[in-house]
């Protein structure tokens, strides 16, 4: 008796050492996450990128994005990685607008690095003849302060803007300033939500800007209560207000008209992280038209990889293209 009592005692102790963990034995996640129950997804991948982030939360349509990609065979290295390349992406953009540039700038190659004050004006140059981007930060339309190269820039063949940007191609260089705000002189359109949603069309080119409430405690929140699609407002939940046009542009490089088959609107809700379905097949997207008063620049406020795919942030939304020329 005494001797298998002896035995007994001998398992119990040695029972946790069977469970230790083994050196270089992952802590709380396998390679192949479909062995977890999507409870327990959550939580590693939760924990994983608060790790990664300092402690910030995982979006919720990134985490829908990569629950998504577990039964189509990511291992946890690859969305290890993924939210790895996540974080640098936005810390290299700087996601958007009204925070100021770090103390060295952007690091995102080809891109303005600093808004300049009012009446300060921003070099913009077409390198060997290339289509480029540069940040401006304008809220108003550019205008020509000075033409720098030989070859003539013809706003809308060699030079543009939209809300934020300016982009040149064909040789041209220049240095621009922001115009005038001229938003008092375009027409305004009222748009009130009394029984719950509602849509106005509106004939604005470009995107709307809420000039001013009109109901009562209900507040306008735009992509909350309010909000914009090609041709329309809407609203919700009690919110009325005086809208205008904000801005036109004054055309982009790529014509809409060349993507009547593969088109995407992406939108970035309440200034957060958004990824859009885009079938890697198309190719890279190209924007198209945007509709948000926030610049959408790419590598800071959009961008695309095959991996992740088409994402917006920080108030871009747009309309993307496939193909380009």
């Amino acid at each position: 008796m005494k001797h298998w009592l002896i035995v007994l005692c001998a398992l119990l102790l040695a029972m946790p050492m069977a469970q230790a963990q083994k050196p270089g034995e992952k802590a709380y996640a396998p390679e192949d996450l479909n062995k977890l129950t999507q409870p327990e997804q959550i939580r590693v991948l939760e924990k994983q990128y608060a790790e990664l982030s300092g402690g910030r939360l995982l979006p919720e349509d990134q985490l829908e994005f990569y629950l998504e990609q577990i039964p189509r065979g990511w291992t946890y290295a690859q969305i290890t990685e993924d939210m790895a390349q996540s974080l640098r992406d936005r810390v290299e953009g700087n996601t958007f607008p009204d925070r100021l540039p770090p103390a060295g700038g952007w690091t995102t190659p080809g891109y303005t690095t600093r808004f300049p004050e009012r009446g300060r004006s921003i070099l913009c140059e077409s390198i060997r003849n290339t289509y480029r981007e540069c940040a401006s930060g304008f809220r108003n339309p550019a205008v020509i302060e000075r033409q720098l190269s030989g070859t003539d820039c013809v706003e809308g063949r060699s030079w543009g803007h939209r809300p934020g940007v300016i982009w040149v191609a064909n040789g041209c260089r220049a240095s621009f300033l922001e115009s005038a705000p001229a938003a008092a002189q375009l027409p305004e359109v009222t748009c009130q939500s009394v029984r719950g949603y509602r849509e106005c069309n509106v004939a604005f080119r470009g995107p709307a800007q809420l000039v001013r409430q009109v109901s009562g405690s209900s507040l306008c929140v735009e992509g909350r209560t309010w909000g914009q699609r090609p041709g329309l407002i809407w609203v919700d939940r009690g919110c009325g207000g005086v809208f205008t046009e904000a801005y036109r542009p004054s055309g982009g490089f790529y014509a809409v008209d060349q993507y009547d088959e593969t088109v995407v609107d992406c939108a970035s809700i309440s200034m957060g992280y958004t990824l859009c379905s885009w079938n890697d097949r198309d190719g890279r997207p190209f924007l198209l038209e945007q509709y948000s008063i926030m610049p959408c620049v790419e590598g800071q406020s959009w961008g695309y990889t095959p991996r992740r795919g088409l994402w917006v942030d920080a108030g871009c939304r747009a309309r993307f293209g496939a193909g380009g020329r």
